[in-house]
């Protein structure tokens, strides 16, 4: 099974969060797993998944976001069984499209910025500005509102995954400006380096970053997804692959190991933010859905009415807007 990878081995944070998962699809028996890094969103990659296959895997994971590039190369090897994250778009037979309920983790992250800031300022560090990544972005600025309505979210995209001394450059300029709580959706963890020297606070995404900046982290929201790998590594055992065709799959929040949820805590993070977290994900474990309307965007449209919730599938593809009190730029 042949893991795809977007930067280096060794980026510091997401691709060692998605190694965990691999390694752990790696312990099922008979399952063998191995890594491609630094892979371009170019036709490149295509030829690098065709390699793969010709060299003999069986298996291919995507955790950059090949979405066509990677189907493509898929439906021409029908042998092969391919696994295509935050792909909205429908896949052959023999792929799946997953992700998670990234919008639960961003409202989540959000509370808890909400709960810290004292500026009524926070800010995110962004990849690309993309409807995935926005719909994270309001997610964020939503469960921050919900505990600071006063609350602000200034968002800044590198137009990269990986960039250390950009994403240096971004957090430095965001508390210049008066926000005292990043977030990040860069792979790296400078930012949480930054917030630390600059006496900020993080919440951190991906990847649990409590021992870079323990000082400043007062939580993080995991991209695990050990578990449902586990499961689908069993079922392709057993000849029991599913493909999801028109619509991704999503893995759900829980508090079980092995799933997206939050990381440890700060050490400084009080006993009462700690439950209401935990009970927030509680919830959301059972199926709650907190991004609940009416919701409007900057302009004052209304993107969601009275007591509605999006369907999970627009998070992926939908959002081209941004909801009151988030400001972006490059």
């Amino acid at each position: 099974m042949t893991w795809l990878y977007t930067g280096p081995e060794n980026d510091g944070g997401f691709n060692q969060s998605q190694e965990q998962i691999m390694k752990a699809m790696g312990e099922v028996p008979g399952v063998e797993t191995n890594g491609i890094y630094n892979i371009p969103y170019s036709q490149e990659a295509a030829s690098i998944v065709k390699q793969a296959i010709a060299g003999g895997s069986e298996v291919i994971v995507d955790t950059l976001g090949l979405a066509e590039i990677l189907t493509e190369v898929c439906e021409q090897s029908p042998s092969v069984h391919c696994y295509a994250v935050a792909d909205p778009s429908p896949v052959p037979e023999n792929t799946v499209a997953y992700y998670l309920e990234d919008w639960q983790l961003g409202y989540m992250a959000g509370i808890a910025a909400g709960e810290t800031t004292k500026t009524n300022k926070v800010g995110i560090i962004g990849s690309y500005d993309v409807p995935l990544i926005r719909s994270g972005v309001n997610a964020y600025a939503l469960g921050c509102q919900s505990v600071d309505p006063a609350c602000k979210v200034s968002a800044v995209y590198l137009n990269s995954y990986f960039d250390p001394s950009k994403d240096t450059q971004a957090s430095e300029s965001l508390i210049n400006s008066g926000v005292d709580v990043l977030r990040n959706w860069m792979d790296d963890p400078s930012f949480c380096q930054v917030a630390e020297r600059r006496h900020v606070y993080a919440v951190a995404n991906f990847y649990d970053f409590h021992k870079v900046c323990p000082k400043s982290i007062v939580t993080s929201t995991l991209w695990d997804m050990s578990s449902y790998f586990k499961e689908q590594a069993e079922l392709l055992k057993e000849g029991k692959f599913e493909t999801t065709g028109k619509e991704a799959h999503f893995v759900e929040v829980s508090t079980k190991p092995g799933y997206p949820q939050l990381g440890e805590f700060g050490s400084f993070v009080s006993s009462g933010l700690k439950a209401k977290l935990e009970k927030v994900q509680t919830e959301m474990a059972g199926g709650k859905q907190f991004i609940v309307g009416p919701v409007e965007d900057t302009s004052g449209k209304q993107r969601l009415a009275s007591g509605q919730t999006f369907k999970k599938q627009e998070y992926l593809s939908a959002m081209n807007w941004y909801v009151k009190g988030v400001t972006a730029s490059e």
